[in-house]
């Protein structure tokens, strides 16, 4: 179980710090001195944020699988040695 939540909490910050590197890329991320209304991503910024959530996707599916697995095998040794 500690592993799981190991690897959620490393995921969560994969996110954000992948997001935060994209935000500071200005090929990526326009921001204006005006206020938020003016700023945003470009299109290379919108392509890379996509990019960059599939490959997260991908590592949460992982995650999310090897947890299932590891509490399958858990049931599976409760239950044999219940037997």
């Amino acid at each position: 179980m500690k592993s799981y939540k190991m690897q959620k909490a490393a995921i969560k910050d994969l996110v954000y710090g992948g997001l935060q590197e994209i935000m500071n890329n200005s090929n990526y991320f326009y921001r204006s001195s005006v206020g938020k209304d003016y700023s945003h991503l470009t299109e290379r910024g919108k392509e890379a944020v996509v990019e960059y959530m599939d490959l997260m996707a991908w590592k949460i599916w992982q995650a999310e699988q090897e947890d299932l697995d590891r509490r399958a095998k858990e049931q599976v040794l409760k239950e044999l040695k219940g037997k």
